[in-house]
């Protein structure tokens, strides 16, 4: 039994509106013929999409269980869309990364730069996410590679990935040079005492400083200061205020400056895995296997 994709859509955009109404705007359709066809596609099917409650339309609870997998079937058409317009826009193809700001900043230009040199027809478009962000658009076929530091993140199931280990990284504590704390060891009890400053929500980092204090039997530490992204984070301490927990491939350049210092907490030590996604390599254009294949030759 096919389905009426016209009226599916029509359904998806009223529910999406609120309103008929909202949606003939916004489709330049008049609202008599989209409340005939999703009543046509009600009959049908033999379903209710819609009630009204006073002058309002509400889903019902069939409406709403459909309203899901109907959104995730106009994402995909409007992915479809968008892979089209990419192909014709970029003749010789469009690589596009999604990667942590460990990756982005430190270990993708290098990367990006050796690949343009060889490809420079290939359109190249990096997006700096967090790990969970970026292990999504790939799912998502939003981007062709990710690059992260959250090998966990891939044992998400219902995910078919290709996904190479490339370094063995370290999460360190850091401070100011003139914190108290600078270059000492200290008890974890100590050191979450001190006020920290984090990633968001979804970040690598928080997730495994949470880790830490579950394996420590502590309470996580408060987070006075959040930010969206890693460099305003260590920015932060970089001035002089809290604590944070970072990778030491990004903290590495910091302490080596001198603008930061790593704080040794008894008991601690967290390897932090960074990994290379992508779908199966004998289903990807060639550009994209030519990128993984200078990364595994370009590793140190």
């Amino acid at each position: 039994m096919s389905i009426n994709l016209h009226a599916l859509m029509l359904f998806y955009e009223v529910a999406l509106a609120g309103s008929v109404t909202e949606a003939s705007k916004k489709l330049n359709i008049s609202q008599p013929a989209i409340s005939a066809q999703i009543r046509n596609f009600e009959k049908q099917y033999g379903i209710l999409l819609f009630e009204k409650k006073g002058r309002s339309l509400v889903l019902t609870p069939f409406g709403q269980k459909l309203f899901k997998p109907t959104e995730q079937l106009f994402i995909v058409e409007e992915q479809i869309r968008s892979m089209i317009g990419d192909y014709h826009k970029h003749p010789h193809g469009k690589l596009r990364i999604a990667g942590n700001y460990l990756a982005t900043s430190v270990l993708i230009p290098k990367w990006a730069s050796l690949f343009k040199q060889q490809f420079p027809q290939v359109a190249v478009e990096i997006a700096t996410v967090n790990s969970q962000a970026a292990f999504e658009r790939l799912t998502h076929f939003e981007v062709d590679i990710a690059i992260f530091g959250d090998s966990n993140i891939t044992n998400q199931t219902g995910h078919s990935l290709h996904c190479l280990e490339l370094y063995s990284d370290e999460f360190v504590f850091v401070v100011s040079p003139h914190h108290q704390y600078a270059n000492q060891q200290i008890s974890m009890e100590q050191m979450i005492k001190e006020p920290f400053i984090m990633r968001e929500e979804g970040s690598t980092t928080k997730k495994r400083l949470i880790e830490v204090c579950r394996a420590q039997q502590v309470n996580p530490p408060n987070i006075e200061l959040q930010f969206d992204g890693l460099n305003e984070t260590i920015q932060a301490v970089v001035a002089g205020y809290g604590a944070s927990y970072v990778s030491l491939l990004v903290a590495s350049q910091f302490i080596r400056r001198g603008e930061l210092a790593k704080v040794d907490v008894e008991g601690v030590r967290l390897i932090n895995k960074i990994v290379l996604c992508s779908h199966e390599p004998a289903y990807l254009e060639g550009y994209i296997r030519d990128f993984i294949s200078i990364v595994l030759n370009n590793k140190a």
